[in-house]
Formats: structure tokens, C-alpha cells, sequence
């Protein structure tokens, strides 16, 4: 892009922007549709950690008892299933982290060391939650992913569509496509930056409760999948030859996110077939899977705290019939890769993917045009 296509980026900008705030039914819904989508997940969601607290409180209470359990049986010693499981009790009911760490340094080490046996490894910082109550938590994620796919399509699908006749007049005089198409990504981009921001600003702190810096992380990954999604919208109202069009084939976009997203059908669940093979590749082509695992890698169970409940009917012992594993938030959806932390696998492999899938979007839209119009 030279100098010429340099000034009219910077005025096609300010022309879109025009346009932008001279529609106020339009600039209306582009402000009040995030704090209505906001409240919506916020209504639904809200204390849904406290929702099915029995079974939470009983997972914790078999996973410390696995683990208080598991060097008595190494040193085949007598296991004291009424003091483990009182112990295991007393931990899985205890949520201040100060109690507790004076809990097992005071009570149950003692225990251990009076029988001569190594004391086992207890997770002192940590409130585990079930795998139940880790769904619902993912939950959360999923939709704050899929209503920034949701801005990203719909503010930007009709952008090329309803100016083909301006666009096709123009651009045999003197406008050049590249400059056009970027200042309609960058002027989606940056009100998407507001959308996905406010969107985390409200839904958050209040739902996820997450750090300062995790809730930026939280907006960063929200901004991506808008603006890949956005991309996507390019490149559909680059090709169509009307909005109606672009509309339809809106929910024919959607619906594979929510569907092969990995919420409705973890990846972690799918067997080795033809069909789970199947579901691997749509899931691969959506956004929404990678975004929603990227932004799984910044929850503060990330690398952990997740009790999955793991039943085994040919054990031959009564006390291994239920156990449970500690597993990450990401692992209860997708399955972890051979290289890497969890934090990093997960996040910068999909992060990569998104942008270029961006990439790829852009610059069919701008071959399509080219084609098109010049």
C-alpha cells in the first residue's frame, strides 16, 4: 500500500466512522446489545457455584481420602478408614486456606509420622470443585466466546454487501480495494475492542472472579475470536451479492461453533471412530474451539483443581470402586498435548491458529473483491 493508498485508508476511516454515528438506531444496538447479552449470562450463571455443593463436597472428600489412603497401602499398613475419612472430611469442608494448612500440619502429619510413613503431598491453596461444577464454570467461557463470534460476524457481515454499488462506482475512478477492505477491518476491530471489553468488565469479575491480570488475558482472547470472526463476516459480505444472503448464511456459521465448539461434546469424551474423527475436523474449522480452549488456560484451574470422578467396576477392593483424579479446567474439555505446559500448549497453539486463520479470511475477501470490482 503507497502513499495514495495510504491517505485514503486514513479518510475511508473516518468516512466509516461517519456513517457509523450518523445511523443511531445502529450505534443504539452496537452499545446496548453487550450489557443486555451481559446480564443475561450473569442471570443465568450467577452462584452457580454453589449449585450441586453435595456432590463438590463429596468428590473433595473421596480425593483427600485417596490421598491419605494411598501410603498406607504402599507400606501395607492398616488403613483407618473412620479417622481418614474424618480428616478427608474436615479438609474438604474447610475453605479458608489458613485453617487448613494449620489442619494438616497439626493433625493429620502427626498422624503420619507416628506410623513411620511417608506423610502425603496435601494441596494446602487450592478448593477443588467437581467436574460437574467445572462444566458449569467452562460454561461461562463458552458463552462469553460465542457472543464475541456472535459481534464479530454480525458487525461486520453487512459492511461490503450494502455498498457494492458505491464500491463498484468508486473503484474504477480512483479507490483501491486494499485500502477499503482494511479500513473496514480496523474500524470493526477497534469497536470490537469496546464490545468484548465491556463484556469481560461486566460478566468477569463478577461470575469468574479472576485477577486483574487473567481479566485482561480474558479480554485479549474475547477480542481475537471477535475479530477472526469478523474477518469471517469480510470475507462473506465480500462474496455475496446481497445482505439477505449474508444473513442466512449467518446461523449456517453460528451453529457449527455452538455444536462442535467443545462444550456440547468434549473433545476429551470422543472415542477413536470414524464419527469422533469426524467431529475433530468441524471442530477444528470453528473459532470457537480454539478460543474457547485458549481462554480456558488463563482460569485459575488451569493446571488444576478439577476432581473428575472416575468409577471402576472390576476393582476388587471396596475402597477403589470410586476414585477421583485432579485434572485441569483445559483437560476437562480437550485433550492435553505431548509438548508443553498446559498454559502454554493451550493457549499459544489455538492464539497462532486464530490469527492466521484471520489472515486467511482477509485475504480471500480482498482476492474476492479484486476480482469483482477491478
Amino acid at each position: 500500500m503507497g502513499l495514495k493508498g495510504f491517505g485514503q485508508w486514513i479518510v475511508l476511516i473516518q468516512r466509516n466512522f461517519q456513517v457509523i454515528f450518523a445511523d443511531k438506531v445502529n450505534l443504539s444496538l452496537i452499545i446496548f446489545q453487550v450489557p443486555l447479552i451481559s446480564m443475561l449470562i450473569i442471570v443465568a450463571f450467577y452462584n452457580f457455584e454453589h449449585d450441586k455443593q453435595n456432590f463438590d463436597e463429596a468428590s473433595r472428600i473421596l480425593y483427600y481420602f485417596g490421598i491419605m489412603k494411598a501410603p498406607l497401602e504402599l507400606a501395607e499398613k492398616t488403613i483407618n478408614i473412620d479417622t481418614l475419612h474424618r480428616y478427608a472430611k474436615n479438609l474438604a469442608i474447610e475453605s479458608n486456606p489458613e485453617t487448613r494448612v494449620h489442619y494438616i500440619q497439626n493433625t493429620i502429619n502427626p498422624f503420619f509420622e507416628k506410623k513411620n510413613i511417608d506423610v502425603p503431598v496435601l494441596k494446602e491453596d487450592i478448593q477443588f470443585m467437581s467436574d460437574i461444577a467445572g462444566m458449569r464454570r467452562g460454561s461461562v467461557y463458552f458463552l462469553l466466546v460465542a457472543s464475541s463470534i456472535w459481534f464479530g460476524i454480525m458487525g461486520s457481515c453487512k459492511e461490503v454487501v450494502t455498498e457494492q454499488s458505491i464500491l463498484k462506482r468508486e473503484s474504477r475512478s480512483y479507490l483501491f480495494i486494499f485500502p477499503y477492505l482494511l479500513a473496514k477491518f480496523c474500524v470493526v476491530t477497534l469497536i470490537l475492542c469496546l464490545q468484548t471489553g465491556l463484556l469481560s468488565l461486566m460478566v468477569v469479575p463478577l461470575l469468574l472472579k479472576l485477577s486483574l491480570i487473567n481479566g485482561l488475558w480474558i479480554w485479549l482472547i474475547l477480542w481475537i475470536a471477535a475479530f477472526v470472526s469478523a474477518s469471517l463476516g469480510l470475507f462473506i459480505s465480500c462474496v455475496v451479492n446481497s445482505y439477505r444472503v449474508a444473513l442466512t448464511l449467518i446461523p449456517l456459521l453460528m451453529i457449527p461453533q455452538l455444536l462442535f465448539g467443545g462444550l456440547l461434546r468434549p473433545q476429551i469424551d470422543l472415542k477413536n471412530d470414524i464419527w469422533s474423527d469426524m467431529t475433530n475436523i468441524l471442530s477444528a474449522l470453528t473459532i470457537q474451539r480454539w478460543a474457547f480452549e485458549a481462554i480456558l488456560s488463563k482460569d485459575i484451574y488451569a493446571e488444576g483443581g478439577i476432581l473428575k470422578l472416575q468409577v471402576n467396576p472390576r476393582s476388587h477392593g471396596e475402597l477403589n470402586l470410586i476414585q477421583t483424579t485432579n485434572i485441569s479446567l483445559v483437560h476437562s474439555f480437550f485433550k492435553p498435548r505431548k509438548w508443553g505446559t498446559v498454559k502454554n500448549s493451550a493457549l499459544w497453539l489455538p492464539l497462532i491458529y486464530l490469527l492466521s486463520a484471520s489472515l486467511i479470511f482477509f485475504i480471500s475477501g480482498y482476492l474476492a473483491l479484486r476480482q469483482r470490482f477491478t
